[in-house]
């Protein structure tokens, strides 16, 4: 089973902050007039007990920020590989063949001929990662978290102190190991791995501005959210209400000892043993 090593680039993780852009009178405007969906189409359309404007009181609202990651990577991995060459034979006469005192007999079929041997390549290969994930593990569009990138202004932090700031289900680590396991996927072809390593470009937080409005149906004692998005003013019905936020001041420095803490897990079905390299904070600060 071979070892590989996990570094990250100096300067490679990072936090920004979205500037709000959608108002939060027009996002409160939004939520009233989508309220009655926020429990689900059923309930909409349910002729005999369906949620009205009368029924249908909000209970909480709040501006927060829901954090994404953007996760750059390259796997490096030297190896050997074997592999028979077929080497065509264009001497109608031949019948043996010598490279460096070793001797080849000639196979013929038909007008064709040919010799075969063994060879061991020395092989260097690079499979990059390259992906945007929700810091709160739900299904977002493809192109929605770069998109915030570039159309909207963001400020970076060294440290940030937000009670706003939700705190990530997908921690910095999950993440990091969700991208080292994608790419140990990639099926390489060898008998022996000379090395094997992991250097991360990019493990940036990015921070944007949600606006959430609980709603209760006193009826039917049921509770719904209206999420609107600070940046577009898109509309989510269907939206969550996240209770854990982030209680104290984190720096850049915190949250690289977060996700720097020393991994050993192996990869199921991979033959691979991932050692994260042992640094402090200090240890990235250098160039």
């Amino acid at each position: 089973m071979s070892v590989a090593q996990i570094s990250h680039a100096a300067g490679s993780t990072r936090i920004f902050v979205f500037d709000e852009v959608y108002p939060f009178r027009a996002a409160q405007e939004q939520a009233e007039k989508k309220k009655l969906s926020a429990f689900g189409l059923l309930a909409k359309l349910n002729p005999m007990r369906r949620p009205t404007a009368e029924t249908v009181q909000l209970t909480k609202e709040e501006l927060r920020y829901e954090p994404f990651w953007h996760i750059t990577a390259t796997r490096s991995i030297d190896y050997r590989s074997q592999a028979t060459y077929q080497v065509p034979v264009h001497n109608a006469y031949a019948q043996q063949l010598q490279i460096d005192g070793l001797r080849f007999d000639v196979a013929r079929q038909k007008d064709k001929a040919r010799i075969e041997f063994t060879a061991v390549e020395q092989c260097h290969r690079k499979i990059g990662f390259d992906e945007y994930l929700d810091g709160m593990k739900r299904d977002v569009s493809a192109g929605s978290l770069p998109g915030y990138i570039k159309k909207y202004k963001f400020t970076e932090h060294e440290e940030y102190e937000n009670p706003a700031l939700l705190k990530p289900a997908l921690p910095l680590q999950a993440a990091t190991d969700l991208a080292i396991a994608k790419l140990s996927s990639e099926a390489v072809t060898a008998h022996e791995v000379l090395r094997n390593d992991f250097e991360f470009e990019r493990r940036h937080l990015y921070a944007r501005p949600v606006f959430a409005f609980e709603y209760r149906w006193g009826p039917a004692d049921k509770t719904g959210v209206i999420e609107v998005d600070g940046l577009t003013g898109e509309v989510v019905e269907t939206g969550r209400w996240f209770d854990e936020k982030f209680t104290q001041r984190f720096s850049r420095d915190h949250l690289i000892d977060l996700g720097a803490e020393a991994a050993n897990m192996a990869l199921p079905g991979s033959g691979i043993v991932i050692k994260a390299i042992s640094y402090g904070a200090d240890a990235l600060r250098k160039p």
